[in-house]
């Protein structure tokens, strides 16, 4: 599948942003723009946008963008810019940290089931003591019982 690429000035007609801002964006701020994710460069060495690109420029624009040219671009843009793509990506990174979490917690559960450490048999064994001594011990999952019985009465 092969992926669209734009030219800056054909991302300027998309966006509506003028050709001449987004120049300036790239050189103040490369390091909003991932190679190979919103920017591509060419075996001319030319650079081309990304689908994901365009999304990034249209999505994090300043209000006064459509009308701004790289020669009423000041620096007093830099941090509304640099903050609205922090906070973009700050919100990505955590949904994408929420919908991988529950994965990674049964996988390491699971390794710790399995291939327990002395410390790691340790918690278990007094996490299933405490429910146990607080009544919940029906919400155990039963794979945790022989663990309690292997070894269990160590600290008693």
């Amino acid at each position: 599948m092969t992926q669209q690429l734009y030219t800056t000035p054909e991302a300027a007609e998309l966006t509506g942003i003028k050709e001449a801002t987004i120049r300036s964006w790239l050189r103040r701020h490369p390091q909003v723009f991932q190679l190979d994710v919103h920017l591509v460069v060419d075996e001319h060495g030319q650079k081309l946008w990304t689908d994901a690109g365009i999304d990034l420029l249209r999505s994090r624009a300043p209000k006064n963008a459509l009308d701004n040219d790289a020669n009423f671009d000041t620096d007093d843009d830099a941090p509304d810019l640099l903050e609205s793509l922090l906070e973009d990506s700050a919100q990505q990174l955590a949904r994408q940290y929420w919908r991988l979490l529950p994965g990674r917690v049964l996988h390491r559960i699971k390794q710790m089931k399995d291939n327990p450490t002395p410390e790691e048999r340790k918690i278990v064994q007094t996490s299933v003591r405490a429910a146990i001594n607080s009544g919940t011990a029906h919400l155990l999952l039963p794979t945790y019982e022989p663990m309690l019985l292997e070894g269990g009465d160590e600290a008693e």
